[in-house]
């Protein structure tokens, strides 16, 4: 039984070779860039930087549909919209993920000045956090588990071991797009 046509069309090579670098991508994402980045930032720092991105993923996504307009010729402004209309909607709905994660690395990779933090140390039977104001306190379990684990890493001291009213010094590192990242 012959194939059709329309089934040949998407199961084609070029078709065939998308799928496999989307596939790889979308694992290099959730494989390796996602623990690295959860390895690194507080759950306030990556949501302070999705606050922002918007702008570094529009300049992302106007490159791309320059690209895109470049490889298919196009000279009429139908295609010209829709190729960029594409890239927006790829980058936005698609591949944010992926490339705000990239843009985290990167961040990571371009370290340009220390931020040494002094909180107060609040330790109430089960409950423990870092006070340092309304604005920079750290209340979150997992902020404090990964504090402690990059202080544990440096040979310092656990931030369990402290007791309330102690003050302790955490030092974040910032990068090119200036968001806070443990090292």
């Amino acid at each position: 039984m012959p194939v059709p046509e329309k089934i040949k069309a998407f199961v084609s090579k070029p078709y065939i070779i998308l799928f496999v670098i989307l596939a790889l991508l979308f694992c290099l994402d959730d494989f390796i860039l996602k623990p690295f980045i959860t390895d690194h930032y507080l759950e306030e720092d990556l949501i302070s930087f999705k606050d922002f991105s918007w702008k570094y993923l529009a300049i992302i996504a106007v490159l791309l549909a320059i690209v895109l307009i470049i490889i298919s010729k196009a000279k009429k402004i139908l295609p010209i919209l829709i190729l960029f209309a594409f890239s927006v909607f790829l980058v936005f709905f698609g591949l944010i993920t992926l490339l705000t994660h990239i843009l985290l690395y990167i961040n990571i990779q371009t370290e340009k000045e220390d931020v040494i933090n002094t909180y107060e140390v609040i330790h109430h039977h089960e409950t423990f956090w870092l006070h340092a104001g309304e604005e920079n306190s750290i209340h979150g379990n997992k902020a404090i588990q990964l504090i402690d684990k990059k202080r544990k890493e440096k040979n310092q001291n656990s931030m369990l071991e402290y007791k309330t009213g102690d003050t302790v010094k955490v030092t974040f590192k910032k990068g090119i797009f200036n968001v806070n990242y443990l090292d």
